[in-house]
Formats: structure tokens, sequence, C-alpha cells
């Protein structure tokens, strides 16, 4: 692709010096421009490629797992509600000794 785009700006470079086909040189060196812009965008990797690099290098779990989110806060849930169940417990045993007979 930048062989190509290279070609075409020499092309057009030399439309340019010419004065008569300079409105011919000027479109023509936009397009290779162009060119080289898209044989940079397909050297890049895509954003998401990269996003997902990152996340699986930081250790991070990917963001559209909602199962494992829902198992979670089962998980979580669970856990506060023996928390709560502890509490109460003891909350009670402690009333239950203050009050008399």
């Amino acid at each position: 692709m930048w062989l190509l785009a290279t070609v075409v700006l020499i092309v057009s470079v030399v439309l340019c010096v010419t004065v008569l086909l300079l409105p011919l040189g000027i479109p023509l060196f936009a397009l290779g421009m162009r060119l080289y812009a898209y044989g940079v965008q397909l050297m890049m990797p895509k954003p998401q490629e990269v996003k997902r690099g990152v996340r699986k290098r930081l250790g991070l779990r990917p963001r559209d797992s909602v199962g494992d989110d829902v198992k979670r806060a089962g998980k979580r849930g669970k856990k506060a509600g023996r928390q709560l169940k502890k509490k109460g417990r003891k909350q009670v045993r402690r009333t239950s000794r203050a009050m008399p007979g």
C-alpha cells in the first residue's frame, strides 16, 4: 500500500511542477496522502484488540462476562446473609440475658 502511495505522490509532484497540470496534481496528491493513511491503519491493530491485550496483561476480567458477575453477586449475597444471621443471633442472646426472669 505504501509503495502505491509513494508512486502516486511522485506522479502528483511531477504534475504539480508542471503548472498546466496543477489542477490534476493537487487531487492526486490528496489521494496519495489518503493511501498512506490507509496503509498505516492496516499496520496498526484494531482498538478492540488493544483493549483486550491490555486487560489480559493487567489481569482484568473481560467486560462482557455477565454470568461471572451474577455468580459473584450471589456469593456476596450469601455471605452478607450469613453475617446478618450471626449478628441477629448475638443480639437475641444479649437481649435475652439482659431481660429479667
